[in-house]
């Protein structure tokens, strides 16, 4: 009997884990003296028992309502359970997005990434198309010109 328990739980070892849905965020966005922006993208993994690949993002982000850039990267992230990492993509912004940025005139602004981010279970899964749709806001960093966390 006991061996029938020990049995039945080796069953239970994780095999159909099943992917959390992750999130995407702006950990930091800097304007840089060409003109274009670089946006440092945290890729969350919420999943409390599996590792997770982020084969890419494809999202639009928006200041205050305002179109403000396409954000499209293929990291090839490896990320452990119940953490996260970083990869950082730079675009031409739109002009919306650009002077909502100016008329937040250094206060805190609200974003918008919006899309699909695919990554899948552990390191070689299979590609799995997730919607994203995150809100969030960044200030500036004090004393330092043209970053915002």
């Amino acid at each position: 009997m006991l061996a029938g328990a020990a049995l039945a739980l080796a069953g239970c070892t994780g095999l159909g884990t099943k992917l959390q849905p992750p999130t995407a965020s702006i950990q930091q966005l800097t304007v840089q003296s060409d003109g274009t922006w670089a946006a440092v993208v945290r890729f969350q993994n919420y999943s409390y028992d599996t590792g997770m690949h982020v084969y890419a993002i494809d999202a639009t982000l928006s200041l205050d309502g305002k179109p403000a850039g396409h954000i499209a990267v293929s990291p090839g992230l490896d990320i452990p359970a119940m953490d996260a990492d970083i990869a950082t993509a730079t675009f031409r912004p739109d002009a919306a997005g650009a002077a909502a940025l100016v008329a937040a005139k250094r206060n805190a602004v609200q974003y918008e990434l919006k899309g699909t981010l695919s990554v899948g279970k552990g390191d070689k899964g299979d590609a799995q198309p997730f919607k994203l749709d995150h809100k969030d806001y960044i200030s500036p960093v004090p004393g330092v010109s043209n970053i915002w966390r």
